[in-house]
């Protein structure tokens, strides 16, 4: 509980995004910028087979600057590419499962724009009740409150 009130204490305008993730799974996701270098990713969602799902992430991120030379139109935004260790925990009507995962995902933010759109795939371990492999990923979008343009 100290750990969620000194998250929401620390929030600094244009630090906050709020979305969705259509895919495995499909629900909310947000968005918690770090720094410049890092922010973190949560979702509540809902997973097949009929599970609620909830993952956190920490998360590093790099600008991609493509060369200009490369393309006809000068992009109006930013490719950023990420990557980090997360969790996931998911449950349905008779069992829970805990899990570990890796978030690797591509976000294009649109210059002047609170907005943002993401691809992502994830593959994990689920830890508890087995041990089993899965793969998680999606597509998404998210509006920045108070965001400061870049």
């Amino acid at each position: 509980m100290n750990l969620l009130i000194t998250l929401i204490l620390s929030l600094s305008p244009g630090s906050l995004g709020a979305g969705f993730i259509l895919g495995q799974p499909t629900g909310l996701s947000f968005s918690y910028i770090v720094s410049q270098n890092n922010f973190s990713e949560f979702a509540l969602a809902w997973a097949i087979p009929g599970r609620f799902h909830f993952n956190a992430d920490f998360l590093f991120q790099w600008d991609l600057e493509p060369n200009q030379e490369d393309f006809e139109i000068e992009l109006p935004g930013r490719f950023v590419f990420y990557s980090g260790p997360g969790a996931s925990f998911e449950i349905d009507n008779t069992s829970s499962y805990l899990g570990i995962r890796a978030d690797l995902g591509l976000r294009y933010e649109f210059k002047g724009s609170p907005i943002d759109i993401f691809l992502e795939v994830s593959p994990g371990v689920r830890l508890f009740p087995n041990t089993n492999a899965f793969m998680e990923g999606g597509i998404g979008g998210r509006f920045y409150f108070f965001r400061a343009n870049r």
